[in-house]
């Protein structure tokens, strides 16, 4: 009779506890804004090695990361990337872009955009840009200054190769002057 009695109250209890665990997770869980956002891109740019892959983003309390995964980076490429960041949507087009190679010597610069291209403007703040080859992985890390604070960011990436010189590959993520969801500051980075 005590056998019963105790595996009725344990019985009661158990989904008390769950319910309890929960709850305590909903409430603990991610915070409420979108600060990461990655996908996937498919092979669609076969005639270039530096087909895009991936694309990740990171808007965090101080910075925003960019990671463009590649099919394959090579210290040779004759690839660039553009990596558009859009800070007001209610303006057409972008307002910054980060122009790089992604060949062995190649260097970096950020600009205001011009609609989809870069412009002489010169943006002066902390940012920093390069191929890793042995991960095919293109990192971009931009001070929220360069950004002028802007408390959600959307980024399209595009890559041009020219290896041949018969006609440019072209790949676009997510699309063509396509942009990602708004991405809030959040708390990593």
């Amino acid at each position: 009779m005590v056998r019963g009695d105790t595996l009725g109250a344990m019985r009661t209890r158990i989904p008390l506890a769950a319910l309890t665990a929960s709850a305590l997770a909903v409430l603990v869980g991610a915070p409420a804004h979108a600060e990461l956002y990655a996908i996937d891109d498919p092979a669609d740019a076969q005639a270039s090695l530096s087909d895009i892959r991936g694309l990740q983003v990171n808007h965090g309390s101080a910075n925003v990361l960019v990671k463009v995964r590649f099919a394959e980076l090579v210290r040779s490429s004759a690839a660039g990337v553009s990596v558009y960041l859009d800070t007001d949507r209610d303006a057409k087009g972008p307002e910054y872009v980060l122009s790089s190679g992604l060949g062995d010597g190649t260097d970096y610069v950020l600009t205001e955009a011009d609609g989809w291209q870069g412009s002489d403007q010169r943006i002066d703040c902390d940012y920093s840009a390069r191929p890793k080859w042995g991960k095919d992985v293109f990192r971009a890390v931009l001070s929220r200054d360069c950004l002028d604070d802007a408390a959600a960011v959307r980024v399209s990436v595009k890559m041009v190769d020219q290896a041949d010189g018969s006609h440019p590959v072209m790949d676009w993520a997510p699309r063509r002057y396509r942009w990602t969801m708004p991405i809030a500051s959040g708390l990593g980075v």
